[in-house]
Protein backbone atom coordinates (compact mmCIF):
# COMPACT_ATOMS: atom_id res chain seq x y z
CA UNK A 1 0.00 0.00 0.00
CA UNK A 2 2.26 2.64 -1.30
CA UNK A 3 0.15 5.46 -0.80
CA UNK A 4 -0.50 5.30 2.99
CA UNK A 5 3.46 4.82 3.10
CA UNK A 6 4.50 7.81 1.69
CA UNK A 7 1.56 10.01 3.78
CA UNK A 8 2.35 8.47 6.53
CA UNK A 9 5.82 9.10 6.46
CA UNK A 10 4.82 12.67 5.93
CA UNK A 11 2.48 12.98 8.46
CA UNK A 12 3.75 10.57 11.53
CA UNK A 13 6.05 11.75 14.02
CA UNK A 14 9.03 9.10 14.63
CA UNK A 15 9.07 8.29 17.98
CA UNK A 16 13.40 7.15 17.68
CA UNK A 17 14.93 4.49 16.58
CA UNK A 18 14.06 1.06 17.07
CA UNK A 19 16.84 0.13 19.31
CA UNK A 20 16.61 -0.99 22.83
CA UNK A 21 17.42 -4.23 24.76
CA UNK A 22 17.86 -7.66 22.58
CA UNK A 23 17.41 -11.14 23.79
CA UNK A 24 17.40 -14.21 21.92
CA UNK A 25 15.42 -17.23 23.43
CA UNK A 26 15.37 -20.48 22.23
CA UNK A 27 13.42 -23.77 22.66
CA UNK A 28 13.35 -27.45 21.55
CA UNK A 29 10.81 -28.36 18.70
CA UNK A 30 12.24 -31.83 17.96
CA UNK A 31 14.53 -34.58 19.43
CA UNK A 32 17.21 -33.94 17.23
CA UNK A 33 20.94 -32.93 17.76
CA UNK A 34 19.86 -29.90 15.53
CA UNK A 35 16.52 -29.06 16.64
CA UNK A 36 14.52 -25.55 15.09
CA UNK A 37 14.86 -23.05 17.42
CA UNK A 38 13.48 -19.44 17.61
CA UNK A 39 15.47 -16.34 17.71
CA UNK A 40 13.88 -13.65 19.21
CA UNK A 41 15.05 -9.66 18.83
CA UNK A 42 12.90 -6.74 20.68
CA UNK A 43 12.48 -3.00 19.44
CA UNK A 44 10.57 -0.02 20.59
CA UNK A 45 7.24 0.64 19.24
CA UNK A 46 6.37 3.70 21.49
CA UNK A 47 6.43 4.99 24.73
CA UNK A 48 3.83 4.01 27.36
CA UNK A 49 0.83 1.97 25.61
CA UNK A 50 -2.22 -0.47 26.54
CA UNK A 51 -4.10 -2.76 24.46
CA UNK A 52 -2.39 -2.79 21.56
CA UNK A 53 -3.91 -4.89 18.02
CA UNK A 54 -1.21 -5.95 15.50
CA UNK A 55 -1.15 -7.35 11.93
CA UNK A 56 0.80 -7.89 8.99
CA UNK A 57 -0.38 -7.15 5.41
CA UNK A 58 1.04 -8.81 2.21
CA UNK A 59 4.16 -7.09 1.97
CA UNK A 60 4.94 -7.40 5.85
CA UNK A 61 4.34 -4.16 6.18
CA UNK A 62 3.45 -3.81 10.08
CA UNK A 63 0.43 -1.54 11.38
CA UNK A 64 -0.99 -1.54 15.07
CA UNK A 65 -3.71 -0.06 16.79
CA UNK A 66 -3.32 1.12 20.93
CA UNK A 67 -4.08 3.20 23.78
CA UNK A 68 -1.84 5.56 25.16
CA UNK A 69 -1.50 6.34 28.80
CA UNK A 70 -3.43 10.02 28.17
CA UNK A 71 -6.73 8.15 26.80
CA UNK A 72 -5.70 8.50 23.29
CA UNK A 73 -6.38 6.49 20.17
CA UNK A 74 -3.21 5.94 18.29
CA UNK A 75 -2.01 4.32 15.36
CA UNK A 76 1.48 2.81 14.02
CA UNK A 77 2.83 1.68 11.03
CA UNK A 78 6.37 0.38 9.85
CA UNK A 79 7.46 -0.47 6.72
CA UNK A 80 8.57 -3.72 5.47
CA UNK A 81 12.72 -3.89 6.03
CA UNK A 82 12.65 -0.91 8.27
CA UNK A 83 13.17 -0.52 12.00
CA UNK A 84 11.34 3.05 12.02
CA UNK A 85 7.51 2.96 13.21
CA UNK A 86 5.69 6.01 12.65
CA UNK A 87 3.04 6.71 15.01
CA UNK A 88 0.11 9.29 14.92
CA UNK A 89 -3.00 10.13 17.42
CA UNK A 90 -6.38 9.46 16.24
CA UNK A 91 -8.62 10.76 18.49
CA UNK A 92 -8.04 12.11 22.06
CA UNK A 93 -9.71 12.41 25.21
CA UNK A 94 -11.13 9.25 25.39
CA UNK A 95 -10.31 7.42 28.94
CA UNK A 96 -9.89 3.80 29.41
CA UNK A 97 -10.80 1.43 26.23
CA UNK A 98 -9.49 -1.83 24.02
CA UNK A 99 -8.51 -1.56 20.61
CA UNK A 100 -8.98 -3.93 17.56
CA UNK A 101 -7.09 -3.20 14.09
CA UNK A 102 -7.93 -5.19 10.84
CA UNK A 103 -6.88 -4.67 7.15
CA UNK A 104 -9.59 -4.03 4.32
CA UNK A 105 -9.23 -5.55 0.87
CA UNK A 106 -6.82 -2.85 0.13
CA UNK A 107 -5.32 -3.28 3.00
CA UNK A 108 -6.11 -0.25 4.79
CA UNK A 109 -6.71 -0.30 8.76
CA UNK A 110 -9.46 -0.20 10.25
CA UNK A 111 -10.00 0.07 14.02
CA UNK A 112 -12.94 -0.64 16.11
CA UNK A 113 -12.58 0.62 19.86
CA UNK A 114 -14.61 1.00 23.37
CA UNK A 115 -14.51 4.31 25.24
CA UNK A 116 -17.46 3.90 26.65
CA UNK A 117 -19.22 3.89 23.40
CA UNK A 118 -18.57 1.99 19.95
CA UNK A 119 -16.16 3.83 17.70
CA UNK A 120 -15.10 3.11 14.10
CA UNK A 121 -11.77 4.11 12.64
CA UNK A 122 -10.72 4.07 9.05
CA UNK A 123 -8.26 4.86 6.79
CA UNK A 124 -10.02 5.37 3.20
CA UNK A 125 -6.28 5.88 1.54
CA UNK A 126 -6.51 9.55 2.02
CA UNK A 127 -7.65 10.17 5.68
CA UNK A 128 -8.87 8.54 8.47
CA UNK A 129 -12.30 8.87 9.02
CA UNK A 130 -14.23 7.99 12.48
CA UNK A 131 -17.81 7.52 13.34
CA UNK A 132 -19.92 6.62 16.43
CA UNK A 133 -21.75 3.47 16.10
CA UNK A 134 -24.82 2.57 17.72
CA UNK A 135 -25.57 6.17 19.24
CA UNK A 136 -27.47 6.73 22.51
CA UNK A 137 -27.63 2.89 23.06
CA UNK A 138 -26.09 2.92 26.57
CA UNK A 139 -22.57 1.99 27.76
CA UNK A 140 -20.18 -0.08 26.03
CA UNK A 141 -17.10 -1.39 27.18
CA UNK A 142 -14.72 -4.36 27.27
CA UNK A 143 -13.77 -6.02 24.32
CA UNK A 144 -14.74 -4.85 20.65
CA UNK A 145 -14.17 -7.03 17.20
CA UNK A 146 -14.08 -6.16 13.46
CA UNK A 147 -13.38 -7.73 10.15
CA UNK A 148 -14.39 -5.67 6.80
CA UNK A 149 -15.79 -8.00 3.97
CA UNK A 150 -14.06 -8.22 0.34
CA UNK A 151 -16.30 -5.46 -0.94
CA UNK A 152 -15.91 -3.01 1.71
CA UNK A 153 -18.08 -3.78 3.62
CA UNK A 154 -17.23 -3.32 7.89
CA UNK A 155 -18.86 -5.58 10.49
CA UNK A 156 -18.23 -4.92 14.24
CA UNK A 157 -19.05 -6.85 17.30
CA UNK A 158 -18.92 -5.85 20.89
CA UNK A 159 -20.59 -5.75 24.58
CA UNK A 160 -23.09 -4.03 25.97
CA UNK A 161 -22.86 -2.74 29.48
CA UNK A 162 -25.64 -0.65 30.11
CA UNK A 163 -29.03 0.05 27.98
CA UNK A 164 -31.92 -1.72 26.83
CA UNK A 165 -30.11 -4.69 26.39
CA UNK A 166 -27.58 -4.80 28.87
CA UNK A 167 -24.89 -7.06 29.25
CA UNK A 168 -25.34 -8.65 25.92
CA UNK A 169 -22.88 -9.50 22.63
CA UNK A 170 -23.79 -7.07 19.71
CA UNK A 171 -23.52 -6.75 16.53
CA UNK A 172 -23.44 -4.51 12.96
CA UNK A 173 -23.03 -4.52 9.69
CA UNK A 174 -22.99 -1.20 7.47
CA UNK A 175 -25.42 -1.96 4.71
CA UNK A 176 -26.87 1.37 2.09
CA UNK A 177 -24.77 4.04 4.35
CA UNK A 178 -26.41 2.48 7.44
CA UNK A 179 -25.37 0.54 10.26
CA UNK A 180 -27.87 -2.63 11.42
CA UNK A 181 -27.67 -3.50 15.14
CA UNK A 182 -28.72 -6.55 16.64
CA UNK A 183 -28.05 -8.66 19.71
CA UNK A 184 -26.67 -12.20 18.90
CA UNK A 185 -26.89 -13.71 22.36
CA UNK A 186 -29.54 -12.79 24.83
CA UNK A 187 -28.52 -15.10 27.81
CA UNK A 188 -26.51 -13.29 30.58
CA UNK A 189 -23.37 -11.66 30.32
CA UNK A 190 -22.21 -12.90 26.62
CA UNK A 191 -19.71 -11.58 24.66
CA UNK A 192 -16.92 -9.83 26.83
CA UNK A 193 -14.64 -11.34 25.49
CA UNK A 194 -15.08 -11.77 21.50
CA UNK A 195 -13.82 -12.31 18.25
CA UNK A 196 -14.82 -12.48 14.31
CA UNK A 197 -13.43 -13.45 11.53
CA UNK A 198 -15.57 -13.50 8.33
CA UNK A 199 -15.81 -17.18 6.13
CA UNK A 200 -15.36 -17.63 2.79
CA UNK A 201 -18.20 -16.07 1.64
CA UNK A 202 -17.74 -12.72 3.66
CA UNK A 203 -20.51 -14.41 6.26
CA UNK A 204 -19.05 -13.80 10.12
CA UNK A 205 -18.16 -15.70 12.66
CA UNK A 206 -18.27 -15.08 16.19
CA UNK A 207 -16.20 -16.40 19.27
CA UNK A 208 -17.45 -15.32 22.50
CA UNK A 209 -17.73 -16.01 26.27
CA UNK A 210 -21.21 -16.29 28.15
CA UNK A 211 -19.95 -16.16 31.80
CA UNK A 212 -23.55 -16.58 33.73
CA UNK A 213 -23.19 -19.85 31.80
CA UNK A 214 -19.60 -20.56 31.71
CA UNK A 215 -18.99 -21.45 27.83
CA UNK A 216 -17.24 -20.36 25.00
CA UNK A 217 -19.55 -20.15 22.49
CA UNK A 218 -19.27 -19.57 18.46
CA UNK A 219 -21.97 -17.79 16.57
CA UNK A 220 -22.22 -18.60 12.57
CA UNK A 221 -24.31 -16.38 10.30
CA UNK A 222 -25.48 -18.76 7.61
CA UNK A 223 -27.30 -16.03 5.40
CA UNK A 224 -30.26 -16.15 7.17
CA UNK A 225 -29.88 -16.60 10.75
CA UNK A 226 -27.16 -16.72 13.30
CA UNK A 227 -26.45 -20.08 14.54
CA UNK A 228 -24.74 -20.67 18.11
CA UNK A 229 -22.75 -23.73 19.30
CA UNK A 230 -21.22 -24.82 22.52
CA UNK A 231 -17.05 -24.81 22.11
CA UNK A 232 -16.20 -25.49 25.64
CA UNK A 233 -18.73 -25.56 28.83
CA UNK A 234 -18.80 -26.60 32.50
CA UNK A 235 -20.46 -29.75 31.18
CA UNK A 236 -17.66 -30.67 29.62
CA UNK A 237 -15.00 -29.01 32.19
CA UNK A 238 -16.74 -29.91 35.73
CA UNK A 239 -14.10 -28.75 38.24
CA UNK A 240 -13.80 -25.02 36.18
CA UNK A 241 -16.24 -22.48 37.06
CA UNK A 242 -15.58 -19.54 34.26
CA UNK A 243 -14.24 -20.66 30.67
CA UNK A 244 -13.98 -18.72 27.22
CA UNK A 245 -12.00 -15.57 28.72
CA UNK A 246 -9.75 -14.09 25.79
CA UNK A 247 -10.89 -15.81 23.31
CA UNK A 248 -8.80 -15.42 20.02
CA UNK A 249 -10.43 -16.73 16.47
CA UNK A 250 -8.97 -17.88 13.21
CA UNK A 251 -9.65 -20.10 10.30
CA UNK A 252 -7.55 -22.61 8.63
CA UNK A 253 -7.09 -22.98 4.76
CA UNK A 254 -9.99 -25.69 4.83
CA UNK A 255 -12.13 -23.19 6.52
CA UNK A 256 -12.08 -24.95 10.24
CA UNK A 257 -11.87 -22.68 13.11
CA UNK A 258 -9.27 -22.09 15.41
CA UNK A 259 -9.67 -20.96 19.12
CA UNK A 260 -7.01 -19.66 21.90
CA UNK A 261 -8.99 -18.77 25.14
CA UNK A 262 -8.49 -19.08 28.78
CA UNK A 263 -10.47 -21.35 31.40
CA UNK A 264 -10.30 -21.12 35.31
CA UNK A 265 -7.45 -22.54 35.34
CA UNK A 266 -5.78 -23.04 31.98
CA UNK A 267 -5.34 -21.89 28.33
CA UNK A 268 -7.29 -23.84 26.31
CA UNK A 269 -7.05 -24.61 21.99
CA UNK A 270 -10.00 -25.79 20.53
CA UNK A 271 -10.39 -26.69 16.51
CA UNK A 272 -12.95 -27.87 14.81
CA UNK A 273 -13.30 -31.54 14.03
CA UNK A 274 -16.48 -32.62 11.64
CA UNK A 275 -19.24 -31.01 13.23
CA UNK A 276 -18.15 -30.53 16.41
CA UNK A 277 -15.16 -28.97 18.41
CA UNK A 278 -12.08 -30.89 20.13
CA UNK A 279 -10.56 -28.98 23.13
CA UNK A 280 -7.43 -29.56 25.15
CA UNK A 281 -5.32 -28.29 27.53
CA UNK A 282 -2.22 -26.36 26.48
CA UNK A 283 -0.70 -24.68 29.85
CA UNK A 284 -1.78 -24.59 33.92
CA UNK A 285 -2.81 -20.82 34.16
CA UNK A 286 -3.83 -19.29 37.36
CA UNK A 287 -6.66 -17.38 38.19
CA UNK A 288 -5.52 -13.49 38.40
CA UNK A 289 -8.83 -11.51 39.08
CA UNK A 290 -9.24 -8.75 36.77
CA UNK A 291 -10.56 -9.14 32.82
CA UNK A 292 -7.54 -7.31 31.74
CA UNK A 293 -4.80 -10.39 31.96
CA UNK A 294 -6.81 -12.33 29.69
CA UNK A 295 -5.65 -11.86 26.65
CA UNK A 296 -4.62 -14.33 24.21
CA UNK A 297 -3.81 -14.35 19.85
CA UNK A 298 -3.91 -17.03 17.55
CA UNK A 299 -1.96 -17.25 14.38
CA UNK A 300 -0.98 -20.28 11.75
CA UNK A 301 2.06 -20.69 10.37
CA UNK A 302 2.27 -22.29 6.49
CA UNK A 303 2.17 -25.68 8.17
CA UNK A 304 -0.75 -24.94 9.40
CA UNK A 305 0.35 -25.31 13.23
CA UNK A 306 -0.92 -22.78 16.07
CA UNK A 307 1.00 -20.67 17.71
CA UNK A 308 -0.68 -18.82 20.86
CA UNK A 309 0.86 -16.06 22.83
CA UNK A 310 -0.61 -15.04 25.85
CA UNK A 311 -0.01 -13.88 29.80
CA UNK A 312 0.59 -15.77 32.81
CA UNK A 313 0.47 -14.23 35.90
CA UNK A 314 2.66 -11.42 33.92
CA UNK A 315 4.74 -13.67 32.04
CA UNK A 316 4.57 -13.15 28.29
CA UNK A 317 4.37 -16.38 27.10
CA UNK A 318 4.63 -18.18 23.17
CA UNK A 319 3.14 -21.79 22.91
CA UNK A 320 3.61 -23.67 19.36
CA UNK A 321 2.43 -26.73 18.45
CA UNK A 322 5.34 -28.55 16.84
CA UNK A 323 3.38 -31.59 15.12
CA UNK A 324 3.34 -33.88 18.26
CA UNK A 325 3.28 -31.94 21.34
CA UNK A 326 2.96 -28.13 22.71
CA UNK A 327 5.86 -25.97 23.21
CA UNK A 328 6.27 -23.30 25.83
CA UNK A 329 8.39 -20.18 25.72
CA UNK A 330 8.81 -17.48 28.21
CA UNK A 331 9.19 -13.77 26.02
CA UNK A 332 9.13 -11.32 28.77
CA UNK A 333 9.11 -11.92 32.99
CA UNK A 334 6.33 -10.13 35.00
CA UNK A 335 7.26 -6.63 36.71
CA UNK A 336 5.56 -3.97 38.69
CA UNK A 337 3.23 -3.66 36.54
CA UNK A 338 1.19 -6.92 35.45
CA UNK A 339 -0.50 -7.01 32.40
CA UNK A 340 1.84 -7.14 29.34
CA UNK A 341 -1.54 -6.22 26.89
CA UNK A 342 -0.17 -8.90 24.22
CA UNK A 343 -0.88 -8.89 20.77
CA UNK A 344 0.25 -11.45 17.68
CA UNK A 345 0.80 -11.38 14.13
CA UNK A 346 2.42 -13.71 11.62
CA UNK A 347 3.78 -12.15 8.58
CA UNK A 348 3.97 -14.25 4.76
CA UNK A 349 7.23 -15.60 5.49
CA UNK A 350 6.17 -16.89 8.89
CA UNK A 351 7.74 -14.67 10.86
CA UNK A 352 6.36 -14.10 14.04
CA UNK A 353 5.38 -10.44 15.65
CA UNK A 354 4.04 -9.59 19.44
CA UNK A 355 3.63 -6.12 20.75
CA UNK A 356 3.24 -6.04 24.41
CA UNK A 357 3.93 -3.77 27.46
CA UNK A 358 7.73 -3.93 28.35
CA UNK A 359 7.59 -4.82 32.24
CA UNK A 360 11.39 -2.71 32.59
CA UNK A 361 9.91 0.39 31.13
CA UNK A 362 6.36 0.10 30.44
CA UNK A 363 7.04 1.18 27.28
CA UNK A 364 5.15 -0.69 24.10
CA UNK A 365 7.77 -3.11 22.87
CA UNK A 366 7.68 -5.45 19.31
CA UNK A 367 9.14 -9.29 19.54
CA UNK A 368 10.02 -10.44 16.27
CA UNK A 369 10.68 -14.44 16.28
CA UNK A 370 12.28 -15.76 13.30
CA UNK A 371 12.66 -19.43 12.96
CA UNK A 372 16.36 -21.29 12.87
CA UNK A 373 17.96 -24.44 13.58
CA UNK A 374 20.41 -25.24 16.76
CA UNK A 375 21.52 -27.15 19.63
CA UNK A 376 18.00 -27.49 22.59
CA UNK A 377 17.89 -25.12 24.64
CA UNK A 378 16.96 -26.67 28.43
CA UNK A 379 14.76 -23.62 29.90
CA UNK A 380 11.97 -24.40 27.41
CA UNK A 381 9.17 -26.39 28.74
CA UNK A 382 7.36 -29.26 26.49
CA UNK A 383 3.94 -30.69 27.06
CA UNK A 384 3.45 -34.17 25.67
CA UNK A 385 0.41 -34.32 24.18
CA UNK A 386 -1.28 -38.02 22.48
CA UNK A 387 -3.06 -35.83 20.18
CA UNK A 388 -3.03 -32.37 18.86
CA UNK A 389 -3.89 -30.02 16.03
CA UNK A 390 -2.15 -31.86 13.41
CA UNK A 391 -4.71 -35.07 13.58
CA UNK A 392 -8.34 -32.99 13.55
CA UNK A 393 -9.25 -33.95 9.74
Amino acid sequence: MPHLTVRLKKQFTRTGCAAGWIMLLSFLLSGSADAQTWSWTFEMIDLPGKFPSLTVDSHSNLHISYADFNGALKYGFRPAGSSRWFNMVLDKQLGTFTTKLTLDANENPNICYTPGIIKYAKWDGRQWRIQQIAKDTGEIGYTCSIMVAKDDTPQLSWYQLTGPLLLHIRYAVLKDNTWLVRTLDFDGETGKWNSMVLDEHDDPIVSYSAWVNGELRVARWNGKKWEVTTVDSRTRSPSEYNIGQGNSLILGPDGKGHISFYSEKALKYAHEVGDGWKVEVVDQVPWAGSWMQFRSSIVLDRQGFPHICYEDSGVLKHAYWDGKKWVLQALAPNGLELFRYSSMAIGPDDVLYVAFRDPEDNTLKLATGRRTTGPSDSSSTKQEKPEGPNNHN
